[in-house]
C-alpha cells in the first residue's frame, strides 16, 4: 500500500490564527483526496513561530541547530509540502521568508508544493502570484497550479457579498485534488535512468540503461550502451566506444548530426583516422534564414 508523507508549514504569528485554520483545511482535504485510492497519508504540521529563534540563529551563523535540523529532515522526507503564510505589506511574513532563506535551496528542487495565504481583506490576494510564487519558481519546486488565498471574511462571512464568489471550501478542495494528482503522477520522486540514480550533472550513475539526460551515454554493451565499433545514436557521445558528434569509431555507423556509413563519415573522413569534421549545420526556419553564426563573422581563431 502506498504511503504519502505530507508536511504542512504554517507561518501564523498568533495562536489560534487564520493561517493555521487554512493550513488545517488544506491538510484535511489533501488527505481525503489522496485517501480515495486506498493510500495511507501521514500529515505533520509545523508551526514556524516555534522555531523563530532557531531560524534567527541559523541566519546569523549559517548553521542549523538541532531543533531546526529536525524540521529540515521532515521537509527532505516529505512527499509534498503545504506552505501557508499571512500577507504583510504585499508580501509573505518575515518568519515564512526566513525559513526558506535559512535552509538549503536544493531541498526544494522538484518538491511538490501547495501555496496558501491569508490576509484581512481580498485586496491582498495577488500577493501569492506576485510576491510568493516567484520565489518557489526560483527554488525549482513543483508548485500546484491553484494557490489558495483566504481573507478574514472567507472563514465565516455574515454579510451578503462579503465572501469570495467561490467558497473557500471549493478552492481548497480543488487545490488539494491537484496536489493529489501530481503525487499520483510521480512528481517529487527521485529522477532515475532505468534503475540508476541521476547525478546533478545529468549523468546516470550505476544505471543499467547506459543513457543519460545530458546527451552522454555511460555504460557497457550489456547495459545497453554502445560498444566499441558499434553505433551511437544522436549528437551525444558514447563512453566506452566513442562516437562523438561527427566521427564514428571503428566500422560502426553513427546516426545523427555526423552519420557514417560503412565506417566513413559524412564529411569524407575515414572513421578511426583521428580526423574530425564539424557536424552539419542544422536547417534553420525560414524566419532565421539570414542568421550568420558569430564564428563566421569574426573568423575562427
Amino acid at each position: 500500500m502506498t504511503t504519502y508523507r505530507i508536511l504542512a508549514l504554517s507561518a501564523g504569528l498568533s495562536t489560534p490564527s487564520s493561517t493555521r485554520m487554512l493550513t488545517d483545511q488544506l491538510t484535511r482535504e489533501t488527505a481525503a483526496a489522496l485517501g480515495t485510492g486506498g493510500a495511507e497519508v501521514e500529515v505533520t504540521t509545523v508551526e514556524l513561530r516555534e522555531y523563530a529563534h532557531a531560524l534567527t540563529d541559523a541566519m546569523l551563523t549559517r548553521f542549523a541547530g538541532e531543533k531546526l535540523e529536525m524540521v529540515i529532515e521532515q521537509v527532505r522526507a516529505a512527499d509534498a509540502v503545504l506552505a501557508v503564510t499571512p500577507v504583510f505589506n504585499v508580501g509573505p511574513a518575515g518568519l515564512f521568508k526566513m525559513f526558506f532563506d535559512a535552509v538549503d535551496m536544493e531541498l526544494w528542487r522538484g518538491k511538490p508544493l501547495l501555496l496558501g495565504a491569508t490576509a484581512g481583506t481580498a485586496r491582498h490576494s495577488l500577493a501569492i502570484d506576485y510576491a510568493i510564487r516567484p520565489m518557489f519558481g526560483y527554488l525549482k519546486a513543483e508548485v500546484v497550479p491553484t494557490a489558495v488565498f483566504a481573507a478574514s471574511a472567507d472563514f465565516g462571512a455574515d454579510t451578503e457579498g462579503q465572501a469570495d464568489e467561490q467558497p473557500l471550501a471549493a478552492r481548497v478542495r480543488r487545490a488539494a485534488g491537484e496536489l493529489a494528482t501530481m503525487l499520483r503522477a510521480g512528481f517529487g520522486e527521485a529522477t532515475s535512468v532505468a534503475d540508476g540514480e541521476t547525478g546533478a550533472d545529468g549523468v546516470a550513475t550505476g544505471g543499467a540503461s547506459g543513457s543519460a539526460a545530458g546527451g552522454s551515454a555511460v555504460g557497457s554493451p550489456a547495459a545497453g550502451g554502445p560498444a566499441p565499433g558499434d553505433s551511437a545514436a544522436g549528437s551525444g557521445e558514447a563512453v566506452g566506444g566513442t562516437a562523438a558528434s561527427g566521427s564514428a569509431a571503428g566500422s560502426g555507423s553513427a546516426a545523427g548530426s555526423g552519420s557514417a556509413v560503412g565506417g566513413s563519415e559524412a564529411g569524407d573522413s575515414e572513421a578511426g583516422s583521428g580526423d574530425e569534421t564539424p557536424s552539419a549545420r542544422p536547417a534553420l526556419d525560414a524566419e532565421f534564414s539570414d542568421f550568420v553564426p558569430m564564428g563566421d563573422l569574426l573568423g575562427r581563431r
